[in-house]
């Protein structure tokens, strides 16, 4: 058993964060990574644009609107509130630990406009180094013990209090973990559709949802995980480009005349769709001066288009998937309805609502991934020494045991790809309620196969069940969402429904271990 007064579990820009905060605090922190620190999850190829109210520039006030318009008013307020708040101090704090922002030959942030908001961008040539991997310094630093290779089944509940967790390496070793508080950041869920963004494609930044699912299994409610984020790959906007069809249109006027391409990810997606749907496609970027500019400051792969584009040899635009805007749902100090279990980044929901702010993800990680680490060490110092009772670890041992006898049986991994190709067919960029009820017909078959599957390892397996639970929670969800708002969009109701305003659909498992919605009010 692994003892210590903070388990952080996750290894992306939220939860290294959560780690460096927490040990700041004086109190003794491990962190268990399912892959290794710096180069697993999303976090190291997907932190690059930080939205933020620089006071000369853009007013609090006004960055709360945008995330308000952009969510299209179904975000928790107070998690909106305390983003922006904090949004104008996080910069400096990062560069405290080592962190860089690209500035200009003045000394100020170089940063690029959207609609009524503005990102500035992280230095990657400048720290030689992504994200995580700088914050993975003051981790070590501060003593941290990390144990990666780690993957967690389990989080140890019982009378509303979190006591641990139980995980496994690779080679089926049991772990059990004792901790006064928890801080669940274990990254999204990324493989829940075929198309994955292509920089976070690699086997290493693969997500499965397991935060997710060890959060309903904990007894916690989930919210708007109906609203998955596709994306335009590459998106327009980020390079100050527009989009042109095969005819030779710049379209996006006649899907919003006043935003165009720097209208609200869903609606790019929706109108890049139509496009291609329509018979106007492959879409491609018109790129101008003013991409030719920026492109230097962004990832490899941005920088890959515009040579292309300047080559003569444009790609087509390609919609990708990138991530579930929802989770679990959070209090504006991440602490959670379990008393010592604290939510950050892609399994915290409330934030963004039907779609997302442009660089948010960034701000979200750092922000409730330093407050987290903060109230998780809080509730440690206050807390006294941590018993397990045995009856706790059995569920996580139990069910070690029985993908470890298994010699034979379906593959797992095939049933994951399974999974992720029915929740394309029947839960992309345009659902309805009866292609939604066939999804979930036939994931039930996919989850019953899954009670014997053998993988290459216990991590398949397990990977394999979590994102089966997540196809499921996306479907039922978008299933009881009866409009379109944001991400969300159904056929057979192509309309923004008023009932619906200031509301999240909730999902959370019963004492049966079956899925339930319910429609719940989002928080002022």
């Amino acid at each position: 058993m692994i003892e210590t007064d903070v388990l952080v579990i996750g290894g992306g820009g939220a939860a290294a964060r959560a780690a460096v905060e927490a040990a700041r605090k004086g109190v003794k922190v491990v962190l268990a990574d399912k892959g290794r620190l710096g180069s697993s999850g999303t976090s190291p190829q997907g932190l690059h644009g930080f939205v933020t109210a620089l006071p000369a520039e853009v007013s609090e006030e006004t960055l709360f609107s945008e995330f308000v318009r952009i969510g299209y008013g179904i975000n928790d307020f107070d998690l909106v509130r305390t983003a922006v708040e904090e949004s104008s101090k996080e910069p400096a704090l990062l560069e405290e630990l080592g962190l860089r922002f690209v500035r200009d030959k003045a000394g100020h942030y170089f940063y690029r406009r959207t609609a009524k908001y503005l990102q500035i961008t992280f230095d990657e040539a400048g720290c030689g180094l992504n994200p995580v991997a700088v914050l993975g310094r003051e981790v070590r630093k501060h003593n941290v013990h990390l144990v990666n290779g780690i993957m967690i089944i389990q989080l140890l509940v019982k009378d509303g209090c979190v006591f641990g967790a139980v995980g496994l390496d690779r080679r089926n070793e049991l772990y059990t973990f004792a901790a006064k508080a928890v801080v669940l950041a274990a990254g999204g869920a990324n493989r829940t559709y075929p198309n994955v963004v292509p920089r976070i494609s690699p086997e290493q930044y693969r997500t499965t949802g397991d935060g997710l699912v060890l959060a309903l299994a904990s007894g916690l409610p989930l919210v708007d995980v109906e609203f998955a984020q596709f994306r335009n790959s590459p998106p327009a906007a980020t390079i100050n480009a527009k989009y042109i069809n095969a005819q030779g249109e710049h379209f996006m006027a006649r899907y919003d005349p006043q935003l165009k391409e720097d209208a609200p990810r869903s609606q790019i997606v929706e109108a890049i769709f139509r496009e291609i749907e329509a018979g106007r496609g492959p879409v491609y970027i018109d790129l101008e001066d003013e991409g030719v500019r920026v492109h230097e400051f962004l990832k490899d792969d941005y920088k890959e288009y515009v040579r292309a584009c300047k080559g003569g040899n444009p790609q087509p635009v390609t919609i990708t998937f990138q991530r579930l805007l929802g989770g679990v749902r959070i209090h504006p100090d991440a602490s959670t309805a379990v008393s010592g279990l604290f939510v950050a980044g892609e399994n915290a929901g409330g934030l963004h609502g039907a779609d997302r702010v442009r660089g948010s993800a960034f701000l979200e990680t750092q922000v409730f991934g330093r407050l987290a680490g903060i109230g998780a060490a809080a509730h440690a110092r206050k807390t006294g020494r941590t018993e397990i009772a045995k009856d706790l670890t059995e569920k996580g041992r139990e069910r070690i045991s029985k993908v470890r006898e298994r010699k034979k049986g379906p593959k797992a991994g095939e049933l994951l790809e399974s999974a992720r190709q029915l929740t394309w067919t029947y839960a992309s960029i345009i659902r309805d309620g009866k292609g939604l009820k066939k999804g979930l017909a036939a994931l039930e078959n996919i989850k019953a196969a899954l009670e014997s599957a053998v993988g290459q390892n216990s991590f398949e397996v397990f990977e394999a069940c979590n994102l089966a639970r997540v196809a499921e929670i996306v479907m039922r969800a978008a299933l009881a969402r009866e409009e379109t708002r944001g991400s969300h969009r159904r056929a057979d109701f192509p309309q923004m429904s008023k009932e619906m305003d200031r509301k999240h659909i909730q999902v959370r498992l019963n004492a049966s271990d079956t899925v339930e919605t319910k429609v719940v009010p989002s928080r002022a």
